[in-house]
């Protein structure tokens, strides 16, 4: 696995205030009001963050992790690697596509 550092960098620190799943996307509302859309393969994964903050982005290919506070994790399979997630901040501007 390798830390996706671009990542890391704009979203750690940041508290997950909700999670929705649907088929093919996850999205995370932050409690700043940014959100992250990660487009999946298959059925909707279950929140193992909880509530907490973001500490960690690692991806390999379509496997994409997320570490959060108290060693909680979500691992997510992209449904195309490279192109699947996007950071909007609270007004909507683009901070990450990849």
């Amino acid at each position: 696995m390798q830390v996706n550092e671009t990542l890391t960098d704009i979203v750690r620190g940041r508290t997950i205030e909700l999670v929705t799943k649907e088929e093919g996307l996850v999205t995370i509302v932050f409690n700043d009001r940014s959100t992250m859309l990660v487009k999946v393969a298959g059925g909707p994964t279950p929140n193992m963050l909880g509530e907490g903050r973001i500490e960690l982005v690692e991806e390999d290919g379509a496997e994409f992790i997320l570490f959060g506070e108290n060693d909680r994790r979500a691992t997510l399979r992209l449904a195309a690697p490279g192109s699947s997630v996007t950071v909007r901040n609270n007004v909507g501007v683009v901070e990450y596509a990849g």
